[in-house]
């Protein structure tokens, strides 16, 4: 997914970004840090140059918002280009995120779609569309986490296993 997001939209960087605490999800397996170890171990096995990963948000030890990560960036790097990378069913409800207008002036939009999904266009918001053809998803490996072991890399598949995380 980021290798086709650089390639496609020609990206001099990718940061992935594990959250503290998502404030729309509850009952979460894995910590913000071991979401950010197995982002780390992913890299050291998959070689993507262009990516890097961030702490911004599990240092702040807070729910995390878009918004503020992305005003964090801008503040930092403010003629940088910022997009921000997310699926078909985050782009549907984007409006309904915390500070709607703030991510429309501060963010280009990645949207990577499945199955040949349409992307619809809002107004004053900017996207590009990227179709995706991986059936994987993080909710298909929590639910059958063994069967899914090919979607991982094997460092992650191991440190998941060690940590007892998804696997019961």
């Amino acid at each position: 997914m980021a290798q086709l997001a650089i390639g496609e939209v020609s990206l001099d960087r990718l940061i992935f970004m594990p959250c503290f605490v998502s404030p729309f999800k509850t009952g979460t397996i894995a910590s913000g840090e071991s979401r950010e170890t197995m982002i780390r171990l992913a890299l050291e096995e998959v070689t993507i140059p262009e990516a890097d990963v961030s702490d911004y948000e599990i240092s702040r030890s807070q729910p995390s918002y878009s918004w503020e990560t992305a005003s964090h960036f801008h503040e930092q790097e403010p003629m940088v280009s910022w997009y921000w990378i997310l699926g078909t069913d985050q782009w549907e409800s984007i409006e309904r995120w915390a500070e709607p207008e703030k991510l429309r002036s501060l963010l280009h939009f990645i949207v990577l779609t499945r199955h040949g999904d349409k992307v619809a266009g809002r107004p004053g918001w900017r996207h590009t569309a990227v179709e995706f053809s991986h059936p994987a998803s993080s909710t298909a490996i929590r639910k059958d986490f063994e069967a899914r072991r090919e979607w991982m890399t094997p460092s992650v598949f191991d440190y998941c296993q060690s940590q007892e995380l998804y696997s019961g």
